[in-house]
């Protein structure tokens, strides 16, 4: 790449660096700093770091003679490390494994300039196939830690486009996908299967018909682990429960209105887990894009105009395991979005921001294309304004607007919770390479939305254990009166991993808890691991709606196997 564009990059962060906001305010959002690889993939893993993942391409940043598609961000300072990873990470599922390691699984073939095929290891981008691998991170807060990409950790199936969900005992359940690349899938690019990491039974991937049914929508499928042992699983029209057991389906009711998953991309969201209702499971679905099988076309793209085609603004619920599981309508999105994402704030409002008024994710490097692309984006007009969904609000009352971004956010970008309750949003690259002479830019800027209690005296975590269990004895907080005990729970999140407007494994429960003066004894987690799979966590006291800064925490034993069970704490 010549050195101007290189040097250019780094002026433009510079003039982004000048505008950083010297304090934050209540639903507020500044540019921070500058990511160094586009944040196609994003997950928060230690004390002060997020990792962010791009697919391989020509970022200025370099890493050992080639260039970069990973670093280590660290959230306080805003300066990055560059990482190097192996194989090519475009498109890949990722996850939190019972041990507190990452695994990204799957992506797309080495590459070179405008990620036209390259032969393994070829200058000047370096990478490798990525769609059988296996990649891990054990998070650090030293600057030590390093992925680990070896040729040895291979899936059995090539998988695109995969969603990775946790299971009860700390393994992953690696769902879908395509081979090879392309817009929406076929029957002869999809991948209609399911294996496990660390593989199960014969260790071979299993026949799932309902992603062979969802063709051509069956990519990066919105699942969720359901208290029965179950996966949720919500494609194309089709919903269905997937007994992995078993390898056996439930068909529930169709999604109305619009296709909520890639590239349609409506937000998705496990609603917070609460003891006031025994912990039922609600999903939330909002926009999307609504067209037939026909319209969406194949790998080549669309057969009709997309990129002016309003999204839509519906909202729909559904709790599968309801005796009667229908989806029910709430409250419409202030307006039309596809690529919008949800993240999960400690109070239980869902934070819901990024994407489009128009269009849908993908890009493409054909300027006739019927999809009628913006540059190389089949998607166009960014909305800018973030909003709040409180599902505890009554009907017709649940979204309130908090803030206007700052950055247009498109396809590849993402967003995550972090301690503090601010967001940390990164990316934003319709394009097939590094690009900066077009409507819509590879985006290097990274913003931080702040709630509106940011500035607010934050209750103490101290109290907080280290480590959370299935059942077995509770703990007790320390507050400074009675009438903040009353107010008073502990929530855990596991913030997820971000890409393409979802964060697969996002999930909120709040503890049983009891006040008794100015303490608050709680439980510990129900002794039934599928309501929040082991693994590394956040976890939070909320006092009158304001959490405490969030404490890195561990669920379960450390390890990835059957988890210890207890009875229930008596409270």
């Amino acid at each position: 790449m010549p050195l101007s564009l290189s040097f250019k990059s780094f002026v433009l962060a510079a003039v982004a660096m000048a505008g950083v906001a010297s304090a934050a305010s209540g639903n507020s959002v500044s540019i921070v700093g500058h990511s160094g690889v586009s944040g196609q993939m994003m997950f928060l893993g230690a004390s002060g770091k997020a990792y962010i993942l791009d697919k391989v391409e020509n970022n200025p940043v370099h890493v050992n003679g080639h260039p970069a598609w990973a670093v280590e961000y660290d959230y306080n300072s805003n300066k990055y490390r560059t990482m190097d990873v192996r194989s090519n990470t475009f498109c890949a599922g990722g996850m939190t494994l019972g041990d507190g390691r990452w695994i990204v699984t799957g992506g797309n073939k080495a590459v070179t300039h405008q990620g036209k095929d390259a032969k393994p290891g070829a200058k000047p981008y370096g990478s490798y196939n990525g769609g059988h691998a296996l990649r891990f991170l054990s998070p650090c807060t030293d600057q030590s830690c390093e992925w680990v990409d070896k040729a040895s950790n291979q899936m059995d199936k090539e998988r695109w486009y995969p969603t990775v969900e946790a299971l009860s005992d700390g393994s992953v359940a690696i769902i879908g996908g395509m081979r090879d690349g392309g817009y929406v899938t076929s029957q002869g690019s999809n991948e209609p299967t399911l294996e496990y990491y660390p593989r199960k039974g014969n260790g071979q991937a299993v026949y799932v018909d309902f992603l062979k049914r969802t063709v051509p929508l069956s990519m990066y499928p919105h699942t969720f682990l359901m208290s029965n042992g179950e996966l949720f699983m919500q494609a194309n029209r089709e919903t269905i429960l997937w007994n992995w057991n078993r390898n056996s389906e439930t068909r529930l009711p169709n999604i109305p209105v619009a296709p909520r998953v890639y590239p349609a991309s409506g937000g998705a969201a496990l609603l917070p887990l609460r003891p006031s209702n025994n912990y039922r499971e609600t999903v939330l679905f909002c926009g999307g894009v609504q067209m037939n099988n026909a319209q969406w076309g194949n790998e080549g793209g669309p057969t009709v105009m997309v990129s002016e085609r309003a999204a839509s603004n519906s909202c729909e619920q559904i709790s599968p395991l309801s005796n009667n599981p229908q989806y029910k309508s709430t409250d419409d999105l202030p307006e039309g979005r596809s690529m919008g994402q949800f993240i999960i704030l400690p109070n239980g409002k869902l934070w819901f921001g990024n994407g489009i008024a128009t269009g849908t994710a993908g890009y493409t490097d054909n300027p006739n294309q019927a999809g009628k692309p913006v540059g190389h984006s089949l998607g166009d007009n960014p909305v800018r304004n973030h909003y709040l969904y409180d599902p505890s609000k009554p009907a017709g009352q649940r979204w309130s607007h908090v803030g206007t971004a700052r950055v247009g956010r498109l396809y590849h970008s993402s967003a995550t919770l972090l301690p503090d309750s601010s967001i940390l949003i990164s990316g934003s690259n319709p394009n097939m390479d590094f690009t900066d002479d077009q409507k819509f830019n590879t985006e290097y800027r990274v913003e931080r939305w702040y709630p509106d209690f940011y500035n607010e005296d934050r209750p103490s975590g101290k109290d907080l254990p280290n480590k959370f269990h299935y059942g077995g004895n509770g703990f007790t907080i320390n507050l400074n009166n009675a009438n903040e005990a009353n107010n008073a729970k502990v929530v855990l999140i596991r913030t997820g991993f971000s890409t393409h407007g979802m964060n697969m494994g996002q999930r909120m429960i709040e503890l049983r808890s009891k006040a008794q003066g100015k303490q608050l004894h709680v439980a510990q987690l129900p002794s039934n691991p599928n309501l929040f799979a082991p693994g590394p966590a956040l976890a939070f006291v909320v006092v009158n709606g304001v959490p405490s800064q969030g404490k890195f925490v561990t669920v379960g034993n450390g390890q990835i196997g059957t988890q210890p069970t207890h009875q229930d704490t008596s409270l």
